[in-house]
């Protein structure tokens, strides 16, 4: 969708507002995050930035509003026009996609996807050489971070990350994914684990966009009959597992981690014995269900999600009762961050 066309359909493209304090990225904490505006992106049209847009919320990719870096990404924060909200600046630096419609088809069908456990991507600019990506900013960390290194996740707080991630799966494999190409459907498959699951303002889980938009070089053609580390069951399989034990294990190791051991065996010693065994039992065999999973078709249905949503009402604690973040949190926030938009 060229710029043109976008304002063809009436929407205009959005231009950026640069960061207002100067310095390191943490000073746009405090009074200015309190003006910005918590209305999220709900009705944002997917969009083509200008890239003079971009350099300026970046302030001209200036490193002090830089969040994370490796060696194939920087990620920037910003404030859109009237402090509609905090974005996240995913700028590319091997140019993954040679040309520009590659990147905007890719791109567009992951900003189809829409729903209250996604990431929004909220747009793409593609210039010259530049390749760049822009989503809504997760302000809470990752799932990753506050299971293996904080170690204090508690019981409800885990079923109720369960059910969410659950809710966006079960979203991307029915009406958001069974239309889109073979290439999207593998980055939702190769991007999850516990560094794409993110916490927003109300600390409800929602699965990251950016790891769903990236270059596909090759894709194994899955058949039945054999378990796939791959696919989107086994992987749901995984984090289940990883909120049972509230360990880091490369997924291929998973199944040793339950097999023929009873829920004790594998709890999280971290939650005190605070944690129903009933419902761990629950956890429990959904996940080795998961991990055995033979059939393309993915197991995450209305029936994996209601299960879980049972689990979770029944210690339900709305958004604003959740342990608010503190300031040690949101320092070792800003260090993980790399975790959490690198996917």
């Amino acid at each position: 969708m060229s710029k043109t066309a976008l304002n063809d359909l009436g929407s205009r493209i959005i231009r950026f507002s640069p960061l207002a304090a100067s310095g390191t990225h943490d000073q746009t904490k405090g009074k200015k995050e309190e003006e910005v505006k918590n209305e999220g992106f709900i009705n944002w049209p997917f969009t083509e930035f200008f890239f003079s847009d971009i350099t300026t919320v970046t302030k001209n990719f200036s490193s002090e509003v830089i969040i994370s870096e490796d060696s194939s990404n920087v990620v920037y924060k910003g404030i859109l026009q009237d402090n509609l909200g905090f974005v996240a600046v995913k700028r590319f630096k091997n140019k993954p996609w040679p040309d520009h419609d590659d990147m905007e088809e890719e791109a567009s069908e992951a900003g189809e996807l829409k729903h209250k456990r996604l990431v929004k991507l909220l747009g793409y600019c593609s210039h010259e050489d530049e390749r760049l990506l822009v989503a809504e900013f997760m302000p809470n960390d990752t799932l990753a971070h506050r299971l293996f290194h904080q170690k204090n996740m508690e019981w409800s707080m885990r079923l109720r990350v369960a059910y969410h991630i659950a809710e966006a799966l079960e979203y991307c494999n029915s009406a958001g994914l069974a239309n889109l190409r073979t290439s999207l459907r593998i980055s939702i498959e190769d991007g999850l684990s516990a560094y794409t699951v993110l916490f927003d303002k109300d600390d409800d889980a929602c699965l990251s966009c950016f790891g769903l938009v990236r270059e596909v070089i090759a894709y194994d053609k899955r058949t039945t009959g054999s378990v796939h580390t791959e696919s989107v069951t086994y992987r749901f399989g995984t984090i289940l597992v990883n909120l049972l034990t509230g360990m880091e294990t490369p997924p291929s190791h998973v199944p040793e981690m339950i097999n023929g051991k009873d829920v004790t065996d594998v709890m999280d010693p971290n939650l005190k014995g605070k944690f129903s065994k009933e419902e761990a039992a629950v956890i429990l065999n959904l996940a080795s269900e998961c991990l055995q999973w033979t059939d393309r078709k993915s197991l995450i249905t209305e029936e994996v999600v209601a299960t879980l949503e049972a689990l979770q009402a029944k210690n339900e604690v709305p958004s604003s009762k959740m342990p608010q973040v503190t300031k040690q949190h949101e320092e070792a926030s800003s260090s993980s961050q790399q975790q959490q938009l690198d996917h």
